[in-house]
């Protein structure tokens, strides 16, 4: 079977970095969907992003641009550029040019920051809904970059099929998957099988899980027997053709615990222990060597793969 030709880049809200690393005054060129972005955080705390290259002579902001106040500075000839994109002042102190930056529209949701990713340009057609973080300590933040594509990531949490040959445990589906515009939402219970399991796994039986889009999977775990209440965000954006960066943001809450103090030194310390507790996911070699079949030949015990991939046309404009 020969390999597929590479398949479009969907449209919807992607990672690019996390908030940490956005500081006031920070500039960093990120690629997205085979184009580089190029994002920066304003003096006053205003984040931004903006395509890379000068509209004066074509000088990669991304590359020795800096941010001057509210303003991002070209390296070239130091022409400013305003948070809107607008031209404010050359290099020289003569009058600027009629000139703008191409401006794209961005997001922070659960210390992530999102760009909006549309192929014909369109405007953002729906929001990133992020729950309540009330009583939840600092998410920890992890990227990595895996050979596969936006919707076969997402389409992994439909596979339940997987589940028990790959991770060990099996899943009971409580409320089936609901499809609602860009959004999908379920709940299911896992359980453990024979063999050695993923820890989170075996620590959080009930999970509720909402996709936004192909970049975007939120799942919100309740640990009754120890009391603490799980999030985690699974999102990636596509690189390249055949290329994902993956970012996951972890927090946790004890919202049963009377001390509210050791509550939040519990829930600022344990997020990274557990992200390394949660060991390397053995799904990523697999991603890395598959195709994707457009004609399935699928079981039962699949799940809904057909149905998340007639939702997931909507996200492809190009």
């Amino acid at each position: 079977m020969s390999e597929p030709a590479p398949r479009p880049y969907p449209d919807g809200w992607f990672p690019v970095a996390s908030s940490a690393e956005m500081r006031p005054g920070r500039v960093v060129n990120r690629r997205l969907a085979g184009e580089d972005v190029v994002v920066y955080r304003t003096q006053s705390g205003r984040l931004r992003a903006v395509r890379p290259y000068c509209p004066h002579l074509g000088a990669h902001l991304g590359h020795g641009g800096r941010v001057r106040g509210e303003n991002l500075v070209c390296p070239f000839h130091h022409f400013a550029f305003g948070p809107e994109g607008e031209c404010v002042q050359t290099g020289y102190g003569t009058t600027p040019p009629k000139a703008r930056l191409g401006v794209l529209e961005c997001r922070e949701a659960a210390g992530l920051v999102f760009v909006w990713r549309h192929a014909r340009g369109a405007p953002a057609s729906w929001e990133i809904e992020e729950p309540s973080a009330d009583g939840f300590g600092p998410p920890h933040c992890t990227v990595r970059t895996l050979r596969a594509h936006p919707q076969d990531y997402m389409e992994n949490g439909i596979d339940i099929g997987h589940f028990q040959p790959v991770h060990k445990f099996s899943v009971e589906v409580l409320d089936a998957p609901h499809f609602d515009g860009p959004r999908m939402t379920s709940t299911y219970r896992l359980r453990r099988v024979a063999g050695k399991a993923n820890v989170l796994s075996t620590m959080a039986p009930t999970t509720r899980a909402v996709m936004q889009g192909l970049g975007i999977l939120f799942t919100e775990a309740d640990l009754r027997t120890i009391g603490m209440q799980l999030r985690v965000w699974f999102c990636v954006a596509p690189l390249d053709p055949g290329r994902i960066e993956l970012r996951t943001a972890l927090s946790v809450r004890f919202p049963r615990l009377r001390h509210r103090g050791t509550a939040r030194i519990l829930a600022a310390t344990l997020p990274k222990p557990l992200v390394w507790a949660s060991g390397k996911n053995a799904d990523f070699p697999i991603w890395e060597n598959k195709i994707y079949l457009e004609h399935p030949r699928l079981a039962q015990g699949d799940g809904p793969i057909m149905k998340y991939r007639r939702w997931a046309r909507q996200f492809y404009s190009d």
